[in-house]
């Protein structure tokens, strides 16, 4: 996406952004929003740029320093094909952007952080094999070939910003939260099918979200200790042919600490097949 509302993500992080004695009180001008955020040409697939503007899948306030934010991409460029996605930039690493709004009112660019796995290698987004995630989608690359999978891939939503200088990051494959280094490395994958996770687990129930559909939200509570996550629409539960309850969405909390987990069903209006979260 080329252009991003940026005030509407700003307001969003927003809501997450303690007032502390911490709180760096520089001045903010945000009589210039919207603006629209660089971007760059992955590639060109049949005479069509590709463009690198997708950040805005999720946001988050820095924990302590006012005007300055982070924003996450997706996956990367992709488009149904067969039984799945065709995937024009494959190699497309899942990043993070921080950026400030400086008293001109003025986007700058901080930092560019590419997510990586456990060994510090970029990882991509492209789906998770069989047992480690897979949402049974098959990914393409642009001529329609069979790509591989990523047992680190991400399908990217939303991104906590914590105090520590560590990202938590949700997704919509597993679906997965995985704990970030500052440098984007990843520390921990907590996840329903116990992958790379040890002990700690979501409910094993999750794994049965509808592909594009896992976990859209995440959030932090304002003492630090617990994560809020919302599975963006109704489940297969138990099974797709009975899952008749189709105003019913999921949110799980994780505490940090000691990973124990809770679940909380939420009631929308209409359909969650059709609405989501």
């Amino acid at each position: 996406m080329k252009k991003l509302l940026l005030s509407a993500i700003i307001f969003t992080a927003l809501v997450s952004c303690k007032d502390d004695d911490k709180m760096n009180n520089q001045d903010v001008n945000y009589t210039k929003l919207p603006q629209e955020f660089p971007f760059s040409k992955l590639a060109t697939v049949n005479g069509v740029d590709i463009i690198n503007g997708g950040f805005g899948s999720g946001a988050a306030a820095h924990p302590t320093r006012k005007g300055e934010f982070y924003v996450i991409t997706d996956r990367g460029p992709n488009t149904d094909y067969l039984n799945g996605k065709k995937f024009p930039a494959p190699n497309f690493t899942p990043t993070i952007m921080h950026f400030k709004i400086n008293a001109e009112g003025n986007i700058e660019i901080i930092k560019y952080i590419k997510l990586k796995n456990p060994s510090g290698q970029p990882i991509t987004g492209l789906p998770n094999p069989a047992g480690m995630g897979s949402t049974g989608e098959t990914a393409y690359d642009a001529s329609g070939n069979v790509l591989g999978t990523d047992n680190y891939g991400l399908d990217s939503e939303s991104i906590v910003a914590a105090a520590d200088g560590t990202f938590w990051v949700s997704d919509e494959y597993g679906p997965h939260i995985v704990h970030y280094s500052a440098e984007g490395v990843e520390l921990e994958r907590i996840s329903p099918i116990g992958v790379n996770t040890g002990p700690r687990k979501l409910p094993a129930v999750l794994a049965k979200r509808r592909a594009n559909r896992g976990m859209e939200g995440l959030c932090i509570t304002p003492d630090g200790k617990m994560l809020v996550g919302t599975i963006q629409s109704t489940m297969y539960v138990p099974t797709k042919a009975l899952a008749t309850n189709t105003t019913l969405t999921r949110i799980v909390s994780f505490d940090i600490a000691t990973g124990q987990t809770k679940q909380y069903l939420y009631k929308q209006n209409g359909g969650c097949f059709r609405f989501s979260v």
